[in-house]
């Protein structure tokens, strides 16, 4: 018996089953970690946790998450695929003390470390359909401001949609062109309040709900 040739063929058995367990581990850790992740993140627990927050905390906000916001806001649908919606991230603390005096002295807008000004080109729906387009360029950026405010608690982030300003004040703020109109100021960051409680509780589904006809 060759010792030589078992020894090197026991090596080598050795080695593949290291290989094969240490294969087998990996694809256990990859198929495993994306199911905790989404567990984490479902989509239920992001709409159950979803609230506005309007106290936050200083700590600035990573570029890479505002970017992730963004990324998730054009993928909203739109009339045509058209994407009639147009962002202004809003750092600055000088313009949004401006922006907080156009939106009624709201102080949250004010200590927000970024703002997400969603804002509707009319021109890019009307495009495709005339008078209608106008309608449908203020739905389609209120779908894209509405993944923002869902991605911000997938971020761990704190979000509220501001919709109570002062148009005109903020479309010269902002120097937006005619064909352009504002939509939203949500205000980003890191929650330094825990959801409030609706002083309005939710309507009852059934009451909601209608079969064929009113």
């Amino acid at each position: 018996m060759n010792t030589g040739v078992t020894r090197r063929r026991l090596l080598q058995s050795a080695a593949v089953s290291l290989l094969l367990e240490s294969a087998a581990t990996r694809v256990v850790a990859e198929t495993a970690a994306p199911g905790a992740k989404k567990k984490a993140t479902s989509f239920a627990a992001v709409v159950k946790r979803r609230s506005m927050i309007r106290a936050y905390k200083s700590d600035p906000v990573p570029e890479g998450k505002i970017q992730r916001l963004l990324k998730y806001a054009v993928h909203a649908p739109s009339a045509g695929n058209l994407q009639p919606w147009e962002f202004i991230v809003v750092k600055s603390p000088e313009t949004r003390a401006k922006l907080a005096k156009a939106a009624f002295d709201q102080t949250s807008i004010a200590t927000a470390p970024v703002i997400i000004a969603t804002c509707a080109d009319i021109q890019r729906a009307g495009s495709k359909y005339g008078a209608r387009g106008s309608f449908y360029s203020l739905v389609d950026t209120a779908f894209a401001s509405l993944l923002i405010l869902l991605g911000a608690v997938e971020q761990g982030l704190g979000a509220c949609f501001v919709g109570s300003y002062n148009p005109d004040e903020v479309t010269k703020l902002f120097a937006l062109p005619e064909h352009v109109r504002p939509v939203g100021l949500i205000t980003v960051g890191y929650p330094a309040e825990s959801p409030r409680k609706p002083g309005t509780p939710k309507l009852e589904l059934s009451k909601l709900v209608h079969t064929e006809k009113w």
